[in-house]
This record gives structure tokens, sequence and C-alpha cells, in this order.
């Protein structure tokens, strides 16, 4: 067995599969106060939405500890089964959230807002994650095909704009015109910026585009908590600086994947207390 592989499957069985899960518990718990009326009374309308998120929660629940136990992370694409069940269970969960949210069955008080609110944040959290691991089981059985496209290399910095609250972009123009799969490359940049927001623990980032003919470097800078580890380490799939941190550790793996399956690289260094620093390459057309 290889080095990589070795490593990938020790960190495999090391993972918190908490993680997983205490999201969706979270969501269970919380649908249950709403509707005993812990923060207030709920309209019928209201109740139905609840018991709707609730029941289909735990659903998802059944299907995560599937996953866990029975299937394995890295086998979950194998079985598109798997990704048809989620989408079944959390689109009519979400649009429940959002009629309850929007205050279309009804206003909500301030501590059901919060509430609401907080189940939205858990299930944003679900979602990254079940796409991760759907993207990794694909990685590892050499699933993925990408596409040799030309769009508009502007739509992976909006990317990073959706996913942190403010960007600040260069003075010069960052239009630049890429070549690769847009899909899987704006994945990638949605999980950076993800784990800029998640991680350093700062709302902002700076970026600097350069090109070079047949190439663009991006430079992605956050002045954030920053972490003591090589570049190699670091990017390796369920690596986490700090065990306490959110997420499962794919993030980065998958957007170096991604950008190297699209002809890229993706390098890093980052420091504690100064910030990490990502450098992208890309093909392009000048």
């Amino acid at each position: 067995m290889e080095t990589g592989q070795a490593y990938e499957s020790r960190n495999v069985s090391n993972i918190s599969y908490s993680k997983l899960l205490d999201p969706v518990s979270d969501v269970i718990s919380l649908m249950e106060s709403l509707m005993s009326g812990a923060f207030g009374a709920t309209t019928g309308d209201q109740r139905e939405c609840c018991k709707r998120v609730h029941a289909y929660c735990w659903g998802l629940h059944t299907l995560v500890m599937d996953v866990i136990t029975s299937l394995g992370i890295e086998n979950a694409a194998t079985r598109p089964a798997v990704l048809e069940r989620f989408n079944a269970l959390s689109d009519p969960a979400r649009a429940a959230l959002d009629n309850l949210s929007t205050g279309f069955d009804g206003p909500l008080g301030e501590e059901q807002q919060a509430t609401i609110a907080h189940v939205i944040d858990a299930f944003h959290s679900i979602e990254g994650a079940m796409t991760n691991i759907w993207h990794y089981s694909m990685l590892r059985h050499d699933m993925l095909e990408y596409a040799e496209d030309e769009f508009d290399g502007a739509v992976l910095i909006h990317r990073m704009r959706s996913v942190l609250r403010d960007v600040i972009l260069p003075e010069v123009d960052a239009r630049f015109c890429a070549i690769g799969d847009e899909a899987y490359l704006s994945h990638a940049f949605g999980e950076i910026a993800r784990n800029i927001r998640l991680h350093a623990n700062v709302q902002e980032a700076r970026i600097k585009v350069q090109e070079f003919g047949y190439k663009t470097d991006i430079g992605i800078l956050d002045r954030g908590r920053g972490f003591r580890a090589t570049s190699d380490v670091s990017i390796e799939p369920f690596w986490q600086a700090r065990d306490a941190d959110p997420g499962l550790g794919l993030g980065l793996y998958l957007a170096r994947k991604h950008i190297e399956g699209c002809g890229g690289s993706l390098q890093m260094g980052s420091k504690p207390g100064k910030g990490t620093l990502l450098k992208i390459t890309l093909p392009c057309l000048p």
C-alpha cells in the first residue's frame, strides 16, 4: 500500500462521526422544543412545518448512520440511491424551514426566529458535509470527469463572495479566461472560502490575481488564526489543525483535487497568529 493510501485509511478510521450526526441531532432536538412551545406558541401550520422537519431529520439521521456503519464514507458515491435518499429528505425539510423563516405560515417570536436561524445553519452544515463526502467518494473510485471548457474566471471570485461576507478584490481587473470545469472549480473556491470563515475565524480575505500568458496565479490571504503544519499534510483528507474545528477536514483536500483535475495546482503556507496564504495556479487563455 502506498504511503498516501495508508494515511487516508488511518484518517478515515479516526474521523469524529459526531460531526456528521450532531447537526442532525441538534435539528431534531430544536424542532421538538418548538413543537412543545418552549420558545413560544406556534400556529397549526407552523406546527405542521415543524413536524415535517422533525420527521425528515429522523430520516437523515438514519441515512447518515447507514453511511457510517454499513457503506462507509469512501463508498457513498457507489450507491446513487444514497444521494437520492438525501435529496428526498433534505429538499422538503428546507422548503418547510423557508416557510417558517419567511413568516409564510405566520409570524414567529424573536426566540423562535433565532431557533429557526440556528436550524438553517445546521442544515447548511449537513448539506456541506454530505456533498463533500460524495465528492470524496467519487474521487476515491475514479468516478469524476473534468470538462475542459473555456469560461470567465471571475465566476470563481464571485463564488467566494457568496460564502464570505466581504472579499477584498485586487485593484487590477480580476476577469480572466479560465480553462476547466466551472462547476468543480466553483465548488473548490467555495470550500476555500468556507475554510477561511470557519477555521481562520475571519469574514474577509485579500485576493490578488496575476496573469502570465497561459496561466493565472491567484493568491488568497487571510489574517486569521493560522496553524502549524506543512503544506502537504494540511491538505490531506480529514486532517484538521484543531480537533474542535467544525467540518470533516475534506474542504481543502477536495479543493486541491478539483483544481488539479482542471490542470492547475494549489499550495498553502500558514503560521499561527499570522494567517494563511493559498497560491492557486490555473490554465487560462491570454
